[in-house]
């Protein structure tokens, strides 16, 4: 009786096992069918990247050859991509590919494949647009170029059209790389798809920019009737908001793409009026900047970091005061005049006689002039003149296209030559650009450390800035932040005139900040050391992103240090198993350019996965270093390190 219910136990235990050995045979069989299938594959999925690389390749060629104006060449080599891409297209659709699609992992990679082969037809032919627009032209790229001082506004408008057909191409390899998979991919697999998405959208946006700004240059530069603008000479050796103080002006005339200047005249010479005598721009500004004179007061309308703001108030002003209705503002600092220097070679005038080149123009207008020219009205003359002798070279230049296009792009980029216009159609380009020199964040936190100058002197031409940021992301999308900024004030004592030293405020050489920290919205104030010790800050807000002030003197050969610490809610986007960061920074002009020091650190127990160009990563710390310019984006993603964390995430993904 016991053999025979042993023996009735194990034939029921080897009927309840039955299903399960079944199916791990069948397991086996499937693995044994999918390794065998991966290998005969292979060979496809080999040619399929061969042949993407050599279109990526060619792309890069064409996409040089046209930015340095070899546009047969930069033809060439889109045809050449385009080839490369259509033949990785056949080869991940078709022949032993086909067999691939029905693997798990690489089943999704030659979708994934796939996906970037077709990205790359539409951004070769996106690319072939754009020279055979340029090769269309009259004169071919030439037609780009000023000619007998005049902006080419036929040329440019010529071409809204191709941008327009280029953009819809670069659009849809866009959206064809984000319905490609996402999850059950290979590492390499993954940055590349990253990587593809990352770029080709950044042309898309360029390219929609491009095609806004051409649709908006001939307005603003008088095609169908005269434009006059209020033109500033900035100069940051005595900081505001938007870069320098305004120290002279002028009326610039634009007509049919011709330029002309007025004479330049001392701000000083402009009016002043009460501040309630001027509409402000925004409750904000008058509300930030009313205690400083602005809007009334000229040497403190821009005062604020948003550029359409101070513009907006010194129009409000010059009308204030009795000034003809203008169509805009636009300012330039030494570092303008330097980039077209580069172009056009050394210019000379007569009266002074003084030879300008690109070495000399930056300290000789931000702080040679001053010791040089005492007279102030022989200093503005000066800063005038020069403007006008080198804008005036810089148009009537023949040839050499690209590099004239590169020092006007350079210029505009980076802020030293800023525009706000009254024209819709430009303004709106300019923003969607990102060349308005907003106060604005295009996406997640912000960071912008402002310095006014409240010394009354050009000190800031011997300060040094240094920014460093350090981000630590929390738990639950929070993060906190840590900002220390160090001016070193290497201003003399003597020997400089004291227009320049002082003293008009504490001693000669001293250097006076008025720093704002700006940072997100949500962002709050946990505590602030200046050089070590702890100080209480005032506390504000302007279009919608909050500062922290402080204002002290830093004496000459002194260093003054600012550490300001902030948290902030719902930073960054993501969950428990990874997210991502983005940070814009928003700088500021400055004669010897602000050093930045970025430390991203990830959440508790994640690692980064992806970061921006630029950035040193090591596992949970990401770090960038370089100089702070006008604007800069910092991006980053992070994921949970376990495998089962990744798996689980893949699968919820593909179900």
């Amino acid at each position: 009786m016991d053999m025979e219910r042993d023996q009735a136990t194990t034939e029921e235990r080897s009927r309840r096992w039955r299903p399960l050995r079944v199916l791990m045979v069948l397991v086996l069989v499937l693995v044994a069918l999918s390794a065998a299938g991966a290998a005969t594959v292979a060979v496809a999925a080999l040619d399929v990247r061969e042949e993407l690389e050599e279109g990526r390749r060619s792309l890069d060629r064409g996409s040089r050859a046209l930015l340095g104006g070899r546009v047969t060449d930069a033809t060439h080599s889109f045809r050449e991509a385009l080839q490369s891409f259509d033949a990785a297209t056949g080869e991940s659709t078709a022949g032993l590919s086909r067999v691939g699609r029905y693997l798990p992992v690489l089943g999704r990679t030659l979708d994934v494949a796939a996906a970037l082969a077709d990205a790359g037809s539409h951004s070769a032919r996106a690319g072939l647009a754009m020279s055979a627009a340029i090769e269309g032209l009259p004169g071919g790229l030439n037609a780009l170029a000023p000619t007998d001082g005049a902006l080419p506004l036929e040329a440019l408008a010529s071409l809204a059209e191709p941008l327009e057909q280029a953009r819809s191409e670069t659009a849809l390899a866009v959206d064809g790389i984000r319905a490609s998979p996402t999850a059950l991919l290979p590492g390499p697999v993954v940055d590349a798809r990253r990587q593809a998405l990352e770029r080709v959208g950044e042309v898309e946006r360029a390219l929609d920019s491009w095609r806004a700004l051409a649709l908006g240059v001939p307005g603003f530069a008088g095609a169908n009737e005269p434009r006059r603008y209020l033109f500033f000479a900035e100069n940051p050796a005595e900081l505001r908001g938007t870069g320098g103080i305004w120290g002279a002006y002028a009326i610039l005339r634009i007509e049919e793409g011709r330029l002309s200047f007025s004479s330049f005249r001392p701000v000083q010479t402009l009016r002043n009026l009460p501040t309630d005598a001027v509409p402000a721009p925004n409750p904000d500004y008058r509300r930030n900047y009313e205690r400083w004179g602005a809007p009334g007061y000229w040497l403190s309308i821009n005062m604020t970091p948003d550029f359409p703001s101070a513009a907006r108030a010194a129009l409000g002003t010059w009308e204030a005061i009795g000034g003809d209705t203008l169509d805009g503002v636009l300012t330039a600092d030494p570092f303008t005049l330097q980039r077209l220097l580069d172009v056009t070679g050394a210019v000379h005038l007569l009266q002074p006689r003084i030879r300008i080149t690109n070495e000399n123009v930056v300290p000789l207008l931000s702080n040679r002039a001053f010791a040089r020219f005492p007279d102030p009205r022989i200093r503005k003359s000066l800063l005038g003149q020069v403007s006008l002798a080198v804008f005036d070279r810089f148009l009537s230049l023949e040839g050499r296209v690209m590099p004239r296009l590169r020092a006007i792009g350079r210029s505009v980029s980076e802020g030293h030559l800023k525009i706000y216009t009254g024209d819709a159609t430009m303004q709106g380009a300019l923003v969607r650009a990102g060349l308005d020199n907003g106060l604005r964040a295009p996406g997640g936190d912000l960071l912008s450390v402002v310095v006014n100058s409240g010394s009354g002197g050009k000190v800031d031409f011997f300060a040094q800035r240094s920014v460093r940021h350090t981000v630590t992301l929390l738990p639950a999308s929070n993060s906190t932040a840590v900002t220390v900024t160090s001016i070193e004030n290497g201003a003399p004592t003597s020997g400089q005139p004291r227009y320049v030293i002082g003293p008009h405020m504490g001693e000669a050489g001293d250097n006076i900040p008025l720093i704002s920290v700006f940072c997100g919205p949500r962002c709050g104030l946990v505590n602030a050391d200046r050089d070590g010790n702890r100080v209480s800050l005032f506390t504000g807000s302007e279009l919608g992103y909050r500062y922290y002030q402080d204002y002290f003197t830093i004496p000459s050969e002194g260093t003054g240090v600012l550490a300001v610490r902030t948290e902030t809610p719902k930073s960054w986007s993501g969950d428990a198993l990874g997210g991502s960061y983005s940070l814009s920074i928003l700088g500021q002009t400055t004669i010897r350019p602000t050093h930045g020091t970025v430390r991203i650190l990830a959440p508790p127990g994640m690692h980064f996965t992806t970061v921006s160009e630029g950035f040193h990563s090591r596992r949970d710390v990401a770090t960038w270093e370089g100089v702070l310019q006008s604007e800069l984006t910092l991006e980053v993603s992070f994921e949970a390190p376990s495998l089962p964390v990744r798996v689980w995430r893949g699968l919820r993904d593909l179900f």
